[in-house]
């Protein structure tokens, strides 16, 4: 970039903006910075104006001729300073781009293998697999919305828990392990709708359930195709065969790709076109490519179909890297599931389905009565109660109480209550459904209504 072309403006301080602005400052920026939503507290905003301006979202802008302009990719085109960009040529940029870019300058990750993974579905799952899988032979970071892990040989230590998957929080993991010392051979970064450019494989797990962002002015879909917009030179993509836009890019671009299939039985086209591919039998999960086959036992005590997805892009992206089977057949057999994502436990002598967390949706909702409702009881009297809503609407998009309602009305006589959580809940009329303010209060009551034997499903959609 040339001198001028170093002026920037970073907007969105509540989405990660943060460690942007602050990283590129410390690579010679001259960065200004709006807090589009105001959220900052005094004592924050004081802190940052040390190191640079910070204005508020109604204060008077005008940009720099030759200002950048960096953006989340869901902030709304109307708001007054991209309605300047675009009215004065001033070139806009993405927060993820921006990422890459710092990334890639600053040679913080240099050494290390890189994976970053986006989709609407099975980001966690698939990461937190996949670390597994590498840590049998290296030594890896992982990051998602679970926290900032470090794994060894299949065991991973919490480092940081708090940092959300926005692209800028790629830079805040990267401090965090700098600051721990460890130099790992593999990071895994979870990242929310789109790619960097910082990734050596990036992968896009899914992209069914397309949803509105920007104001509804774009897709989330089109906004995760920067996974494939922004691949550095010699990278390598890893895509759903479902996520058809995704492969169509793939091919303008000529990016080496690898695809996988995670149907629960592949067709005999699937079959053919996908380069790995999986299939559940009872028990038995067997992946399947062109040369090799390979099988694994799973444990009870989760729902195998839920964490298709996962297991099959894991495959994937592992044996992409010529990872020994045997280190993917000793992850698989000793996978437990992941906490809130569709996981059979037990509380105070009752059958507990975990299915809370920020990723879930209205469809797993009913996959999660599926399978509290298949588990075998020695009585006809057994009571199940849903604990279902939203801990905060913030939560990605939330989960739409026009969806919770459309899903009591079709399937509400399988539950002897509900519980509904979160304050958008409360304009659902529901029998005698009882209202919760959170997560917590939401089971504490389904322990008040059920007894030994019972079983209780949690479908909150909240951050764990």
């Amino acid at each position: 970039m040339t001198a001028g072309q170093r002026d920037a403006v970073v907007l969105d301080l509540t989405h990660a903006g943060i460690p942007i602005a602050k990283e590129m400052v410390r690579l010679g920026y001259n960065v200004r910075a709006i807090d589009v939503y105001d959220t900052l507290d005094r004592s924050t905003i004081s802190d940052l104006q040390q190191i640079f301006p910070v204005l508020s979202s109604n204060e008077t802008f005008e940009l720099k001729p030759a200002e950048i302009v960096v953006a989340p990719v869901h902030l709304n085109p109307e708001y007054h300073v991209l309605k300047s960009a675009k009215e004065k040529g001033n070139n806009v940029i993405s927060h993820h781009t921006m990422v890459g870019k710092l990334v890639l300058e600053s040679g913080r990750l240099s050494g290390s293998k890189v994976i970053e993974l986006t989709g609407t579905k099975a980001k966690t799952s698939t990461a937190s697999i996949l670390a597994d899988i590498l840590s049998r032979s290296m030594d890896v970071v992982l990051h998602t919305s679970r926290g900032l892990e470090h794994w060894n040989d299949g065991v991973a230590t919490i480092i940081h828990k708090g940092l959300s998957i926005a692209p800028g929080s790629i830079l805040s993991a990267i401090g965090k392990i700098e600051e721990t010392k460890i130099k790992p051979e593999v990071f895994i970064f979870e990242t929310s709708i789109g790619g960097t450019g910082c990734a050596d494989i990036g992968v896009i797990t899914s992209l069914e359930q397309d949803y509105g962002i920007a104001n509804n002015t774009a897709l989330a879909s089109d906004a995760k195709l920067q996974m494939l917009d922004n691949a550095k030179d010699g990278s390598l993509a890893v895509i759903n065969l479902s996520a058809e836009k995704a492969l169509q890019r793939t091919a303008d671009k000529d990016l080496k790709v690898i695809t996988f299939s995670d149907e629960k039985r592949p067709s005999d086209a699937n079959k053919t076109n996908a380069d790995v591919n999986l299939e559940i039998k009872g028990n038995r999960v067997v992946i399947s490519t062109t040369d090799r086959t390979i099988e694994a036992i799973m444990e009870d005590g989760f729902d195998i179909s839920a964490y298709i997805t996962a297991l099959c892009s894991a495959a994937a992206i592992s044996l992409s890297m010529g990872i020994e089977k045997n280190d993917i057949i000793d992850t698989f057999r000793n996978f437990r599931g992941l906490t809130g994502r569709m996981v059979k436990g037990e509380l105070e002598g009752r059958i507990l389905i975990d299915n809370s967390n920020s990723g879930m949706d209205i469809r797993s909702v009913k996959r999660a009565l599926d399978y509290a409702s298949a588990i075998p009881s020695d009585t006809n009297n057994r009571n199940i109660v849903m604990v279902l809503g939203e801990e905060a609407e913030q939560v990605c998009e939330g989960l739409p109480p026009e969806d919770v309602s459309d899903f009591l009305l079709k399937n509400g006589k399988s539950l002897d209550r509900a519980i509904l959580v979160g304050t958008r809940m409360l304009d659902i009329k529901y029998n005698d459904a009882y209202y919760a303010g959170s997560f917590e209060e939401g089971l504490s009551t389904a322990l008040q209504y059920t007894s030994f034997g019972d079983i209780i499903i949690l479908c909150v959609k909240c951050f764990r």
